[in-house]
């Protein structure tokens, strides 16, 4: 059975001079500073849905808890998010008012302490020095319960880590609802290695990376949504990321600032837990798509070679993009022809002796995976015209991409 949270009124928060909730007073009331309420806010109003049948979906739940620590959870029921904030807690109570609405409130506001108050009524008022607003709520016991993650085993990654790997599968993964086993990306995480993976059936990017005292154990495929809020959470590379996954959800942790091993339990400082409910179909046998055996190795700068697809295919019919790829000895001519507005070529010097080839790609394509690569030259991997490319990292197979041909 799937654990869940269940949202409930915390009672038990009082002001500093001791005061405690009475008939017909504030159902919930708290400070909290500018940046983080919106931080928060950000979060979860891109989990919230703009447009839905069930009307609570388009709020964010906050709950005040304890003496000084505020929730806010939003979710599509596919993907949630719950982060939690150092707060002022006066009263102690949940709430949940339109995410969109509110985030934009939050972050007109001037750069001082935002108080807000929730009557009875679920009516709640946000102050910020001159600055006023009400809005209308609804209960938060009403809010859709969330899978918890507090007995789920997280694996610790440094958030930079996970950052750059989605950076670099990311272009791959396709955006098409309708094919779930591409519109995602599958996670890996075998002993002490972690593995990201994408393809949109044109092109393949593989990524791996070794955690110092990593102990992985899992392999899921996570949809578009959930890698795209991923990236999002991870996006300032500061601090640790958790991994980990249970009852068909994949969790996701961020805590800022250093430490030792993540934990969803942790108590201090901004921290926030991403839940994506992972996609049943199977993701392509990668390893398949990924050939073993080559012809040719070229030796090319990467930057040089970005610049000279990127002007090339200026010229090239916009919906294809095609290029071609005359390699031969000390040099790849990149070059394309559109009856409509010219042609173009740029040749690049290159390390490689071998016989000539012609080959034909989606210059986007290329650019993608040239661009991800780490370090000042990469190796191209080619054999036959109708053959799939390869792209990797010279010296080293963390990063691997395919890309397959077009006729040109």
């Amino acid at each position: 059975m799937d654990s869940e949270i269940r949202v409930e009124n915390p009672q038990g928060g009082k002001s500093k001079k001791g005061s405690s909730k009475k008939e017909g007073a504030e159902l919930m009331e708290f400070t909290i500073g500018k940046r983080d309420f919106v931080r928060g806010l950000a979060r979860a109003s891109s989990i919230a849905e703009r447009k839905s049948s069930m009307p609570i979906l388009s709020n964010v739940l906050l709950v005040a808890e304890g003496h000084d620590r505020l929730r806010l959870c939003a979710t599509d029921l596919g993907v949630s998010v719950t982060a939690t904030f150092p707060a002022e807690i006066v009263f102690g109570g949940s709430i949940t008012l339109a995410a969109r609405t509110l985030f934009d409130i939050a972050r007109s506001l001037p750069e001082e302490a935002v108080h807000v108050t929730v009557s009875s009524t679920m009516s709640a008022e946000i102050r910020c020095a001159k600055s006023r607003f009400r809005m209308v709520g609804m209960p938060g016991n009403d809010f859709p319960t969330l899978p918890d993650a507090s007995k789920v085993e997280l694996a610790t990654v440094p958030a930079a880590t996970v950052r750059k790997m989605i950076e670099q599968i990311y272009p791959s993964m396709s955006q098409d609802e309708t094919r779930p086993h591409l519109a995602g990306a599958l996670f890996e995480g075998q002993g002490d290695v972690l593995r990201m993976v994408a393809t949109d059936g044109h092109r393949l990017t593989k990524v791996e990376r070794k955690v110092e005292g990593g102990s992985f154990r899992f392999s899921m495929l996570v949809p578009q949504k959930g890698v795209s809020e991923l990236k999002k959470l991870v996006e300032d590379g500061d601090g640790s990321a958790g991994i980990g996954a249970d009852a068909g959800n994949a969790f996701f942790g961020r805590r800022s600032g250093s430490g030792g091993p993540y934990r969803s339990d942790e108590g201090q400082g901004d921290t926030a837990m991403l839940a994506v409910k992972l996609t049943e179909a199977a993701f392509p046998p990668y390893e398949q798509v990924i050939p073993t055996l080559h012809e040719r190795v070229v030796i090319a700068p990467r930057s040089t070679l970005i610049e000279a697809l990127r002007r090339v295919s200026l010229v090239s019919q916009e919906r294809s993009l095609g290029v071609k790829l005359v390699v031969e000895a000390g040099k790849v001519t990149v070059c394309t022809e559109n009856p409509a507005i010219g042609d173009a070529s740029e040749e690049v010097d290159v390390d490689y002796a071998g016989s000539p080839v012609s080959l034909g790609f989606n210059a986007r394509y290329i650019v993608d995976a040239l661009a991800a690569v780490d370090g000042d030259e990469v190796r191209l991997e080619l054999s036959k015209e109708l053959d799939p490319g390869v792209i990797r990292n010279i010296g080293g197979d963390d990063f691997v991409a395919v890309v397959m041909p077009m006729r040109i």
